[in-house]
């Protein structure tokens, strides 16, 4: 201690870094929470799981992929009102959809009734984007018409209608659950997840490193005046 200084300027010093210390502290709290919250706030849209499937979609999709050379015969109602008449693989896949969601089974009783590969392909695609809600509470209905309009698109010869309606019902799956494969319009981590996140954990860090040292040297101080 300097002649200048007064015998309480040092506790002073002592207090202003532990205030400054304690709002450092505060601050990157709140910096790192928000940083969270952004971080769980896009990863409920855009980095969901994919949901449990029932049984019944594996089996209906393994169905679908081998093209039933009949005329289809089992009656089924569209969401029109309108009564259509399905072979027995496609009857299958409707029946499953219809244990989650009797809307979407109805939009895809609809897109089966389509015969030429290209109008097929195009109404399962429509059946997809227009029937199966964005909501994460539609998730397992989402799965499941995506395994269902797959499956039927692997039965449709390779042509530009048909390879660009799968391209668009991929592009959903993958743009709705995090999957192999790539979403090429989902949006990048929030910059705030980045800018507040880093500095703040940082700041953290910095801060309970002085804590720490700050009672190592209480701890100290104590034995050494036990000590004399």
């Amino acid at each position: 201690m300097s002649a200048t200084d007064s015998p309480s300027a040092e506790p002073a010093r002592g207090r202003r870094a532990r205030h400054v210390i304690a709002a450092l502290l505060v601050l990157s709290a709140l910096g790192l929470a928000g940083a969270i919250v952004s971080y769980f706030q896009y990863a409920a849209v855009w980095l969901r799981k994919p949901p449990r499937l029932q049984p019944c979609v594996l089996s209906a999709r393994r169905a679908l992929t081998r093209e039933e050379p009949v005329m289809g015969s089992i009656p089924h109602l569209t969401q029109e009102g309108s009564t259509v008449y399905l072979r027995p693989a496609e009857d299958r896949a409707v029946v499953c959809l219809g244990r989650i969601s009797t809307s979407v089974a109805s939009a895809f009783a609809a897109a089966f009734v389509e015969i030429e590969p290209a109008a097929r392909a195009r109404a399962l695609a429509v059946a997809m984007k227009d029937h199966v809600p964005r909501e994460a509470s539609a998730d397992q209905v989402a799965a499941s018409a995506w395994l269902i309009a797959s499956g039927a698109m692997r039965a449709l010869p390779e042509t530009p209608e048909t390879t660009a309606a799968r391209e668009e019902i991929d592009g959903m799956n993958a743009c709705r659950f995090v999957l192999r494969s790539t979403c090429p319009t989902r949006p990048p981590i929030p910059i705030v997840v980045w800018a507040a996140g880093v500095p703040s954990s940082l700041g953290l860090l910095f801060g309970a490193g002085l804590g720490v040292r700050a009672v190592v040297r209480t701890v100290r101080a104590r034995r050494r005046r036990k000590a004399a």
